[in-house]
């Protein structure tokens, strides 16, 4: 299973201390510093693209998609008699 861990942040902008846990993606609790367990594809694609999340894992979950072949095969052209 993909591992995502929300490295949070330290400082909010007023100074006070950063939160403990995020929702970023849903329903999902992550806890500052702690991996979580993920199976759905394109939560782990977004974390990958956020800065304040490491991915462990990424081609590990369950509705990963399948690689597509080149494409449909070419028609062939009719022979002429």
């Amino acid at each position: 299973m993909a591992m995502l861990t929300w490295l949070g942040e330290d400082e909010l902008h007023g100074g006070g201390a950063g939160p403990s846990f995020t929702h970023a993606f849903g329903d999902i609790k992550f806890p500052k510093n702690e991996p979580v367990e993920v199976r759905s594809h394109a939560i782990v694609q977004k974390a990958m693209g956020n800065q304040f999340f490491s991915v462990d894992g990424e081609d590990e979950v369950d509705d990963l998609p399948t690689k597509r072949g080149p494409g449909r095969p070419r028609k062939e052209k009719a022979e002429e008699v």
